[in-house]
């Protein structure tokens, strides 16, 4: 039988999908949440006019109101064209892109956590982590930094002092993060090898783990190691694995 209480957070990583559904769109976060993930894990990228939007790429690859296939980097598009792209054909409405501000807004209401990639590393940073604060998400935000290391995570601490963070075992060390006060409460190091040598590696950073490209093959593999993080690629049944792991 599950326990009631688990002990360490299940992410969807772009939110849950199902047939005719495109990974990180509201209708995929949404998913995610009805089938009791804890946290969904998004990208933020910048519009040209300035909008915050939710995608993984620095282009946008969809269909336009007539079908026809369309392409446009982000960062030199208005969110208005954006926004009128079907990541599919089918399903139209459920497959638009998102504002990040959205995928707060749903994040907030339906009680998850969200793990914000920063694609864009330090650059808006400062932006992202105040629209986080405003949207009553404060100590539910993951951020990943990247590779831009401390100076992003104490940029990023002095907005929204419950954040935690997230990168590779190679960004994590105990030097690189050394200026950052109590990082051991602050720090995943995420990992989808999980020989015994390397979890020991993370452990000895003093970071948190965080599990990643879970599955029905290597979920039993990984949870040997008791991560506190365990994500799920927007095609794993996080539900049911979890499930299956605790019985």
């Amino acid at each position: 039988m599950r326990k009631r209480n688990k002990t360490w957070i299940t992410s969807a990583h772009q939110g849950f999908v199902d047939e005719n559904l495109h990974s990180n769109t509201l209708a995929a976060y949404e998913l995610a949440a009805k089938k009791g993930a804890d946290m969904i894990e998004t990208d933020a990228r910048m519009t040209k006019d300035g909008v915050l939007i939710v995608n993984h790429d620095a282009d946008v690859k969809g269909y336009d109101e007539f079908g026809n296939e369309v392409k446009f980097v982000i960062s030199e598009t208005d969110y208005s064209v954006i926004r009128s792209i079907s990541l599919l054909k089918e399903r139209v409405e459920e497959n638009r892109i998102p504002t990040l501000k959205e995928a707060l807004h749903l994040a907030y209401f339906t009680g998850m956590c969200i793990n914000i990639d920063l694609k864009e590393g330090l650059t808006n940073a400062e932006r992202i982590a105040k629209l986080v604060v405003s949207m009553g998400m404060r100590g539910r935000t993951v951020y990943a930094t990247n590779g831009a290391g401390a100076e992003a995570i104490n940029l990023i601490l002095s907005i929204d002092p419950q954040a935690r963070f997230i990168d590779t075992k190679q960004n994590y060390t105990k030097e690189a993060l050394k200026s950052v006060e109590d990082y051991q409460g602050k720090c995943y190091v995420y990992t989808w090898d999980f020989s015994d040598e390397n979890i020991e590696d993370i452990r000895n950073s003093g970071c948190m783990l965080a599990t990643i490209s879970l599955n029905e093959e290597n979920a039993k593999e990984a949870f040997r190691h008791h991560p506190d993080m365990a994500e799920y690629p927007h095609t794993s049944d996080f539900e049911k694995i979890e499930t299956e792991l605790s019985n």
